[in-house]
């Protein structure tokens, strides 16, 4: 399958008017699993995003100098991956999961035992499942359909569990760490990379970041800062819990990449709502207002948990 279609000038401004109407009428759906879907879905394609050859769609890991948004996608993966202890002997369920490519990049680099990605998005995982069997992963890599807050999986049927920058879109937070240890074995392990609102500003916010939290944790069970969310893998059951910010190598990084980046002609490509809300001058409107975490929690081993 084609990364991305090519399309005249005409084609594009059809599809943007298209966007603008899929965007409005999200307002309609309330259910938030249901309007992340149809968002990833029609709008936030692989004609509206920044990868040159990959569909990573988070804002990158660019702590040692990514030369490209792929290479920054490809670096948290495997940032998610080191946290994880990911090795040969893994059962891997990673939720929320895109259009897989950190699934792509474990099995090559990593090579777990097996990667079940759960994605509410119908779409996401049909182009997913195409792009394992053009790999010839489908043996090791494979997609369902399903939500966070309901796993498709057994009990203690997984060794780690992952999130990579999805987690904001869950219905609830809680939930899916309640999920995420039920499917873990004892002695597992949960990962995450999430963007959450910085605690110096949660107590005092202002129009700008009321704003930013809605959009970015559109859940109230998610408004949790960092310490926060500590405490709640804690309440789901987890030890060893670490919550890490590494904020500063993504979104300056990000907004400095971005701003080279949509100069090129090819980017002319992208939505102007989007190139507005991603791009520099977007990045500086919420990203003084968010945090971005790697959390680390391990299912006590049988005998020492719940």
């Amino acid at each position: 399958m084609e990364f991305r279609d090519s399309e005249s000038s005409t084609r594009r401004i059809m599809r943007w008017v298209r966007e603008w109407g899929w965007f409005a009428s999200l307002v309609f759906v309330p259910a938030i699993p249901r309007r992340f879907s149809r968002l990833y879905d029609d709008i936030l394609t692989a004609s509206n995003w920044l990868g040159e050859e990959s569909m990573f769609f988070n804002l990158g890991y660019w702590k040692d100098s990514p030369q490209t948004f792929d290479q920054a996608g490809a670096a948290l993966a495997r940032l998610v991956a080191t946290e994880a202890s990911l090795g040969s002997d893994d059962v891997v369920v990673d939720v929320g999961c895109g259009f897989g490519d950190q699934d792509f990049l474990w099995a090559d680099e990593f090579g777990p035992k097996r990667i079940t990605g759960v994605n509410i998005s119908a779409k996401q995982i049909e182009i997913s499942t195409t792009r394992a069997a053009e790999r010839g992963l489908s043996d090791i890599v494979d997609y369902v359909h399903g939500s966070a807050s309901d796993l498709p999986q057994p009990d203690a049927s997984a060794t780690k569990v992952t999130a990579l920058e999805s987690a904001l879109h869950f219905p609830s937070r809680p939930r899916f760490f309640d999920e995420a240890f039920r499917v873990l074995a004892p002695g597992g392990r949960l990962v995450t990379a999430d963007v959450v609102p910085l605690a110096s500003r949660t107590s005092r916010l202002r129009p700008a970041g009321i704003v930013v939290r809605g959009i970015f944790t559109t859940a109230r069970q998610n408004h949790t800062n960092a310490e926060e969310y500590r405490q709640a893998l804690i309440a789901a059951g987890f030890e060893n819990v670490r919550v890490h910010s590494i904020r500063d190598h993504v979104y300056p990084h990000y907004a400095e990449y971005v701003s080279r980046k949509l100069r090129q002609p090819e980017m002319r490509r992208i939505n102007p709502l989007i190139r507005g809300f991603f791009g520099p001058r977007g990045a500086s409107f919420w990203a003084p207002w968010l945090d971005y975490i790697v959390a680390v929690a391990d299912k006590p081993p049988v005998g020492d948990g719940r």
